[in-house]
């Protein structure tokens, strides 16, 4: 039995046993290069990379052997710099097609010292970090979706009342500090007779009728202009840089789409929508529920006035 605290072995075994441990189980690629960036030295992962039987079998290879052209001239200057400078560079993000697939890699480069402390080269050491890549990409787009999904209602694909609620403050906060007499509109909007549709057809049904609003909106609005579902059978449409002229011509052409296509809501039965709108444009100084409240008072006094009205 070894005693405690030592090896028997001399260091010269340790060195070689651990250059052979490296050399063929390291999960990275190891690499050593002269001043041509011709290989010296290779790890049996790097050749497994390229098919390569025995890692030999690479010395003397460059980069332009096994690499696209674009990829071996960026490592080629990489490896000048670091020979002319004597410094490392470290965690380069690199890119390689290969088997019509992306390949993402993770490298570090090293000057390549000899015993007098010339600079005889390179080494390297890269990861394949693909499938973290990937992993990332996966989780980047979970996370917009859930964005998405904490700001659009998922019946009219409209934005819904809570983003409602940031905007509007966010533009009234930009427009608070402006100077010059360049305002924006806010049109409410209620759906007539839903309750009915709703209790006649079915929520399904009801819920055509809402989409059907909705694309009336977004086929009747300006680029710059946002479409919110508010609630039930409520819609909204902020309009930036936009007087009140310009946002009652916008509020008669939503009226417009809605009402001149009919929805198929049963056999052979199609209805003629119609809503209720409302227009208030931002003056100097309010808040949030003053426009809201001002909006919600013109879409009162169209319903009052018998639907399918416009008030300003």
């Amino acid at each position: 039995m070894a005693k405690k605290g030592k090896v028997d072995m001399s260091q010269e075994q340790i060195d070689e046993l651990v250059l052979d441990t490296i050399k063929f189980h390291c999960a990275d690629t190891i690499y050593f290069k002269d001043k041509e960036s011709r290989f010296l030295w290779n790890s049996q992962q790097h050749a497994d990379q390229f098919g390569v039987k025995s890692p030999q079998d690479m010395v003397g290879k460059t980069d332009y052997d096994y690499f696209p052209e674009e990829f071996a001239d960026k490592a080629l200057e990489v490896e000048k710099q670091i020979i002319e400078s004597g410094e490392p560079m470290l965690n380069i993000e690199e890119e390689w097609e290969k088997d019509d697939e992306t390949r993402y890699l993770l490298a570090s480069k090293y000057p390549f010292y000899n015993k007098e402390g010339e600079i005889i080269g390179t080494w390297g050491i890269t990861r394949d970090i693909t499938e973290m890549r990937h992993l990332e990409k996966e989780l980047e787009r979970s996370y917009k979706k859930v964005q998405r999904l904490a700001r659009v209602d998922d019946v009219t694909g409209l934005y819904n009342r809570r983003y409602f609620y940031e905007n509007l403050e966010r533009v009234c906060s930009i427009y608070d500090r402006r100077e010059d007499e360049i305002s924006f509109s806010l049109i409410a909007i209620d759906v007539d007779n839903m309750k009915f549709i709703n209790d006649q057809y079915g929520q399904q049904k009801g819920d055509d009728v809402l989409r059907h609003i909705a694309s009336s909106m977004l086929n009747s609005i300006r680029k710059s202009d946002i479409c919110f579902r508010t609630g039930g059978d409520e819609f909204a449409v902020l309009l930036p840089d936009c007087d009140k002229t310009a946002a009652v011509n916008v509020a008669k052409a939503i009226a417009k789409n809605v009402s001149d296509q009919a929805v198929p809501l049963g056999e052979s039965k199609f209805e003629k929508i119609t809503i209720s709108l409302g227009v208030a444009t931002y003056v100097h100084g309010t808040d949030i529920s003053e426009i809201i409240s001002a909006a919600d008072r013109k879409l009162y006094k169209a319903k009052r006035n018998g639907k399918d009205q416009l008030a300003y």
